[in-house]
């Protein structure tokens, strides 16, 4: 079964990692009745490298808060979305320093 880290992780462009990570957060904003995330996760568009990467910063710092409480369902639904963030976020990377290769190489 395809999950959504394995599409993220086959991306081919950015504009991919983008539409991915806007169905995930358009997901969570109608799915997150408790609000385990935080609120800058639910906010679109997203705007960018540097936005993804902000986000990412955010989810580690929640889950490092909710690691040190009683380690219930929120942890787990924060650590799940801060992985797929960071799937995403080293996926653009990829994406860019693939461009800069390509070109380099055609220059």
């Amino acid at each position: 079964m395809t999950t959504i880290h394995d599409v993220i992780r086959e991306a081919t462009n950015e504009h991919e990692v983008y539409f991915l990570l806007t169905a995930y957060v358009e997901a969570v904003r109608y799915g997150d009745m408790l609000n385990y995330l935080p609120g800058q996760l639910r906010e679109l568009p997203l705007n960018g490298f540097d936005d993804v990467r902000t986000r990412v910063d955010g989810l580690r710092a929640e889950l490092l808060r909710s690691s040190q409480g009683t380690g219930d369902r929120s942890q787990v639904i924060v650590r799940e979305t801060t992985d797929l963030f960071s799937e995403a976020l080293n996926r653009l990377q990829w994406l860019q320093w693939e461009q800069r290769r390509a070109a380099a190489m055609a220059a």
